[in-house]
């Protein structure tokens, strides 16, 4: 057999070792919610009254405890970090889809109030932050028949639970804050690609 004959031999068999090779290659594994937490910047713990450096939050996801926090509860799709000097929880919960996952900070400030923030990991292990979903209107949290004050609005902020997003409205009839029982919880539900708007009755 000639040279250019075997030559030729080696070229035709080559994609399919290629592809034999490809299929042996292991698939990278989705990331942990402690690995994504190692990810991303520690910006929701300024909420509290013990902020984390890149140092001591490097400790927290190598050691899972530092100075001021530990993990309380470690598991592929969610951490729960406690605080050794009493302060409130903060809990990272992943949203997973077929493209990467969305992974959902939540704490609490000094006053009580659920502040939530998210980030993006792409299937490549990138970060970045994602703003939370439009706000709904005002009347997704009333009954149609409901007489309402003046020219009423709407300020709503999200607080993350095993499911997506609540809703916290706050409102404000022409400009001016004002206390109602809304009728319906408004809520944005993870379908496995995004966040979707749900509305229940309440009442």
């Amino acid at each position: 057999m000639s040279k250019t004959v075997v030559l030729l031999t080696l070229l035709l068999f080559l994609p399919t070792l290629c592809l034999g090779s490809a299929a042996k290659t292991p698939h990278r594994q989705p990331l942990s919610a402690r690995q994504a937490f190692a990810l991303i910047p520690t910006e929701i713990f300024e909420n509290t009254r013990a902020p984390l450096s890149e140092r001591e939050k490097e400790q927290l996801a190598d050691q899972g405890v530092n100075a001021r926090w530990r993990i309380a509860e470690d598991s592929r799709d969610a951490l729960r970090f406690a605080s050794t000097e009493g302060l409130p929880e903060v809990s990272l919960r992943m949203f997973r889809s077929e493209r990467g996952a969305v992974a959902a900070f939540r704490t609490e400030d000094d006053d009580g109030v659920c502040v939530s923030e998210l980030w993006y990991i792409s299937a490549g292990g990138h970060a970045a932050p994602l703003p939370p979903p439009p706000e709904p209107d005002v009347d997704d949290f009333f009954r149609s028949d409901r007489r309402l004050p003046g020219r009423l609005s709407s300020s709503c902020t999200y607080c993350v639970f095993d499911k997506g997003l609540e809703v916290l409205p706050s409102f404000a009839s022409d400009g001016f804050p004002c206390s109602l029982d809304p009728d319906n919880a408004v809520y944005y539900l993870w379908n496995g690609r995004s966040f979707v708007k749900k509305v229940k009755k309440l009442r």
